[in-house]
């Protein structure tokens, strides 16, 4: 993933390019599960890294588990033609080792917990995972792909004039 940083700031939901020492924060709290989940994204103060990371943070800890527990955190930093590139991205304690174009997955992971967020609500992580990054690995659940194009024939075009299409 090598982007501009206006691309990299859209991926990561933020909508808009930040500059030094800026923070996107997001945060929602649940009081049934007695957690707060909170997302950001920031820029350091040289404005050549962006730091993106979600927490969950419980105000009782489980017993096995501490009270903060990172699910996302990822680094990127420009490259000498100015694209903006993953140096460090794990998503639910996986570092992309093996899985294909990695940190487009994981920023796409980001997103959509952070879109959840948005909605006033803690991520499903483990399904939003799911959804952004297995289901998208290259054969995943035996779909294929074709680059046959579909046969096309003329009067059907002109049944589109007529409102019913294909």
């Amino acid at each position: 993933m090598r982007v501009t940083f206006k691309e990299l700031m859209d991926s990561l939901g933020v909508g808009y390019e930040l500059s030094a020492y800026e923070t996107c924060p997001w945060s929602v709290y649940d009081g049934e599960k007695a957690a707060t989940c909170s997302a950001e994204v920031r820029m350091n103060h040289d404005g050549d890294e962006i730091e993106a990371e979600i927490q969950m943070m419980h105000d009782t800890p489980p017993e096995s588990g501490a009270p903060i527990e990172r699910k996302f955190y990822a680094l990127y930093k420009p490259s000498a033609d100015q694209k903006w590139e993953a140096k460090k991205v794990i998503a639910l304690e996986n570092d992309g080792e093996g899985v294909y174009d990695w940190a487009t997955k994981a920023a796409s992971f980001f997103h959509a917990c952070v879109q959840a967020l948005k909605m006033d609500q803690i991520p499903d992580f483990e399904a939003l995972y799911e959804q952004e990054i297995t289901s998208k690995e290259k054969y995943a659940g035996g779909r294929g792909g074709s680059s046959k194009a579909p046969k096309i024939k003329p009067q059907q075009l002109l049944d589109m004039k007529q409102g019913r299409g294909f």
